[in-house]
């Protein structure tokens, strides 16, 4: 749901696409927005999605700014824009994903009790690695784990589908730490071979529960594998594949624009706040909002029988009903109206235009993904 050439969002009524009729209506979007992020016409900075998902989607990473335009310069057949793309992702189900470096000294554990894993990577560069991990942090920690990870990613593939062959015997034995084995075996099942496997020693392996949302910044390894979410991200389709895909990865490239930042896996989650601006009789909204000036989501949940108000936003929004009926009332400068609202119906909010959502039929959840510039 949005502007981006590669899948435009179209306008119902004619099928004319978005973008073009933004580009014929500015004020919908807004100076201040279109300024700020120096958009083309008719363009918005966001991209609005919702993901099912059983299978594990590729170990993946977003270029930063710099990175995606040297990219679409040199590939623009195959980096289609010049964006970054930080994004973050709101469980709706039990989402499970690989997300971030875990700290190096749970690295270090996983490389000393993980033979197979061990063999794949020069023993200079291991040691190197296990010494930094046993000493207190320091500056070295994010150069010993570039050093580890690159040399895995640049591995013999037939050595690592032979050490993975091996790794299996040994976790289907039982000889591993439950929730590993768990994931390993998940992987492995959807991708048998694939050196993603490995990974799960390099990420945190995170279980998110509805309402739980992690930020993923641009150069974050991560790797959704099992869940329904809601995902929003600047608006780009850049993206560096170097496991669980068919595609030829592109591990050179996938090497240097990794963000080598060692952290235990909650300190990618963030948690929503109240919608302090809603109506005197509005307490069903929560925002998410995390450090990307792109975006930020809202999570509005409303019993049958009432209503939610949202005053006029400083930017252009995007909304999709997951669940239940009802009808939205709007009121701004040049017009007022309503429109019924059913599960799978998405609407575009112009920015300045006062909304009102409520729940007849049955109970409404809905999300809204906006950005506001100050």
């Amino acid at each position: 749901m949005g502007t981006h050439q590669k899948a435009p969002a179209s306008v119902l009524s004619t099928n004319e696409q978005l973008s073009n009729y933004l580009e014929a209506h500015p004020h919908l979007v807004g100076d201040r927005v279109t300024k700020h992020f120096g958009l083309p016409a008719g363009q918005l900075p966001f991209l609005f999605k919702v993901l099912s998902f059983q299978k594990a989607l590729p170990m993946q990473i977003h270029p930063d700014k710099e990175t995606a335009r040297r990219l679409h310069a040199e590939q623009s057949d195959v980096y289609s824009d010049p964006n970054h793309k930080p994004e973050m992702a709101l469980a709706i189900s039990s989402f499970k994903v690989l997300c971030g470096f875990r700290p190096v000294a749970d690295i270090a554990r996983y490389l000393t009790c993980a033979p197979e894993l061990y063999s794949l990577i020069p023993g200079v560069i291991v040691d190197e690695f296990l010494s930094v991990a046993s000493s207190s942090p320091s500056t070295r920690e994010r150069a010993a784990l570039r050093n580890l990870f690159s040399a895995f990613l640049t591995a013999d593939v037939r050595e690592v589908e032979t050490q993975l062959e091996h790794l299996v015997r040994r976790y289907k034995a039982g000889e591993e730490m439950k929730e590993e084995r768990d994931v390993k075996d998940e992987l492995n099942e959807m991708y048998p071979g694939d050196s993603g496997v490995f990974s799960v020693y390099f990420l945190n392996y995170l279980q998110l529960e509805p309402g739980q949302a992690i930020y993923v910044a641009a150069g974050e390894p991560h790797a959704y594998i099992a869940g329904d979410i809601i995902e929003c991200m600047a608006n780009s389709d850049n993206v560096l594949e170097a496991g669980f895909t068919p595609k030829i990865k592109d591990i050179s490239n996938f090497v240097s624009a990794v963000r080598y930042d060692p952290a235990p896996g909650q300190t990618r989650m963030f948690k929503p706040n109240p919608f302090t601006r809603s109506g005197p009789h509005s307490n069903g909204t929560l925002v998410f909002d995390p450090p990307i000036d792109e975006l930020a989501v809202m999570q509005v949940v409303i019993k049958q029988g009432q209503s939610e108000q949202h005053p006029g936003l400083g930017g252009p929004s995007i909304v999709i009903v997951l669940d239940g009926q009802g009808l939205i009332q709007w009121t701004s400068e040049d017009s007022r109206g309503n429109m019924v609202l059913e599960r799978g119906h998405t609407v575009f909010i112009g920015q300045g235009v006062e909304v009102e959502f409520l729940a007849d039929g049955a109970d409404l959840r809905l999300y809204r993904a906006y950005v506001e510039v100050d």
